[in-house]
C-alpha cells in the first residue's frame, strides 16, 4: 500500500501538516495567504508545494495545476479556516449580534456558510467539493460545539452531507496526546466512503485536574499517563539570547542533558536550538516578575504593584500570569506576540521565548520559525499542536488502510 497524501488549506505555519507527516502522510501542497508564515512552511516542508495566495481567488483547478497533481492524487484535505463570524469575535460578540438582529440562528438566516464573515469556511467547502478527497479534516474553535446547543456544528455537518460526506465532530484536548498545554479544539472528520467507520483518538494523558501529577491514573478503565509539565517541556533549554531590535534567530548549542521523555523527543533531528531569544523587558517588569510566584496572576498582585501599571482588575485580571513548572501550560494564543505577559517563565524574571512557546505547543526543535520575532510568536500562537494533529492523522490513516 502506497503513502497516503494530503493538501493543507490555511496551512501556515504548519502544525497540522507536521502532525500528518509524523503519522506517515505525504504533503502535496500547502496554501496560505500569510507570506511570512509561508516562509516557515517552506523551510519545514521542502518537498511540498507552498502556494502563497488568497484562497478566495484560487480556483481548485489552478491549485491542482500549481501543485502539479490531479484530484485523484489527493486522499485527504485538511485545514483550519478562520471563521471571523465566530472565532475572532467570540461567543459574547455573537450573542450581541443576535440581540441586534445581525445573526439569527433560530430561523437559520444567515446559515453559518452564508454569513459573509465565514467566507474562508465556505472556500474550504468549495475545494472539498471540487477535489472530492476520500476524507477531509477541519479544525476550529471548541466553542462551536456548545454554542446554541450545537446549531453551528449541525449546520456544518449538514453542509458536508450535501456534498456526500458523512461527518462527525468532536472536541479534543491537546494535553490528552502529550502536549504540555491545555488546549481544546474542535475537529470535523468527514468521509465520502459509504462503509468507512470514522475513528477518533483516545486520550493517552490525563487532564491536570484529574491527575495527581505524580502517578499515572486509571480513568474509565484505561491507564492514562500524567500530563507533561511546563518544566518537563522547557527545562533543558540553554539560557536564551538577550533580545534586541531586529534580532530574529541565533542558533544555540544544547548545554544540558534532557531529563524527560518529552525533551528527548523534542530534540530528535535537531543539533541546535533556534528561535530562543528573549524579549526586552523594562526594569519595572523584571522587578514585578521576580515578585510573582509560580501560578500567580495579575489579580493576585498587591495593590501598590498594580498601581504602577494602572490596569483595571475587572478587565485585566489575567494581564500577567506566571507559568507553573509542575503543571501543563494554559492555552497558548496568538496574543502572545503582543507582550507575552500571560506567559511569564516559571523560574526566571522574563516572558517565554518563541522556542519555549513552540515546545509548549508540541513542536519539535527541528521545526524552525521564520520572520521577525513578533511574526514567530504569532505563528506559534495560531498553530495546531502537531502532536494533537498526529493523533487525529493516525486515526485517518487507519480509516484509509482498513477501507
Amino acid at each position: 500500500m502506497g503513502t497516503f497524501t494530503f493538501i493543507d488549506l490555511f496551512a501556515a505555519p504548519g502544525g497540522l501538516s507536521l502532525g500528518f507527516e509524523m503519522a506517515g502522510f505525504k504533503c502535496l501542497a500547502g496554501v496560505d495567504i500569510d507570506q511570512t508564515a509561508m516562509l516557515t512552511y517552506r523551510k519545514n516542508f521542502p518537498d511540498a508545494i507552498a502556494i502563497v495566495d488568497d484562497i478566495t481567488h484560487l480556483k481548485s483547478e489552478d491549485l491542482l495545476k500549481r501543485a502539479n497533481i490531479n484530484a485523484a492524487d489527493v486522499n485527504v484535505i485538511i485545514g483550519g479556516p478562520p471563521c471571523q463570524g465566530f472565532s475572532t469575535v467570540g461567543r459574547v460578540k455573537i450573542a450581541s449580534l443576535v440581540r441586534k438582529g445581525v445573526w439569527n440562528l433560530s430561523n437559520s438566516h444567515p446559515r453559518f456558510i452564508d454569513d459573509p464573515r465565514n467566507v474562508l469556511y465556505r472556500e474550504f467547502v468549495r475545494i472539498v467539493k471540487d477535489i472530492k478527497p476520500e476524507i477531509f479534516v477541519m479544525e476550529n474553535v471548541p466553542g462551536m460545539m456548545s454554542y446554541r446547543n450545537g446549531e453551528i456544528v449541525s449546520q456544518i455537518i449538514e453542509d458536508f452531507k450535501h456534498l456526500g460526506y458523512r461527518t462527525e465532530a468532536r472536541v479534543l484536548n491537546a494535553v490528552w496526546f502529550g502536549v504540555p498545554q491545555v488546549r481544546k479544539r474542535i475537529f470535523f472528520i468527514g468521509t465520502k466512503m459509504k462503509d468507512m467507520e470514522i475513528i477518533w483518538p483516545e486520550p493517552k494523558f490525563a487532564e491536570p485536574e484529574e491527575a495527581t501529577m505524580n502517578l499515572d491514573i486509571f480513568i474509565k478503565g484505561s491507564r492514562l499517563k500524567r500530563p507533561v509539565t511546563v518544566w518537563e517541556a522547557i527545562g533543558d533549554l540553554p539560557e536564551p539570547i538577550q533580545g534586541r531590535p531586529g534580532l530574529a534567530d541565533v542558533p544555540l548549542d544544547y548545554d544540558k542533558q534532557p531529563f524527560s521523555e518529552y525533551q528527548k523527543w523534542a530534540r530528535e533531528g535537531s543539533s541546535k536550538v533556534h528561535n530562543h531569544i528573549t524579549r526586552q523587558h523594562s526594569e519595572r517588569d523584571i522587578q514585578v516578575f521576580s515578585l510573582m510566584k509560580e501560578g500567580m496572576w495579575w489579580k493576585d498582585l498587591p495593590k501598590e504593584i498594580k498601581d504602577l501599571y494602572g490596569y483595571r482588575d475587572d478587565i485585566f485580571h489575567d494581564k500577567m500570569k506566571r507559568l507553573r513548572s509542575d503543571k501543563p501550560s494554559w492555552t497558548i494564543v496568538a496574543h502572545l506576540y503582543k507582550d507575552g505577559y500571560m506567559y511569564i517563565h516559571p523560574k526566571q524574571p522574563r516572558t517565554i521565548t518563541v522556542r519555549e512557546a513552540a515546545r509548549l505547543q508540541g513542536f519539535p526543535d527541528r521545526f524552525i520559525f521564520m520572520g521577525s520575532r513578533t511574526e514567530q510568536f504569532k505563528q506559534v500562537g495560531n498553530a495546531v499542536p502537531p502532536l494533537l494533529a498526529k493523533a487525529v492523522a493516525e486515526c485517518v490513516k487507519h480509516m484509509l488502510e482498513e477501507y
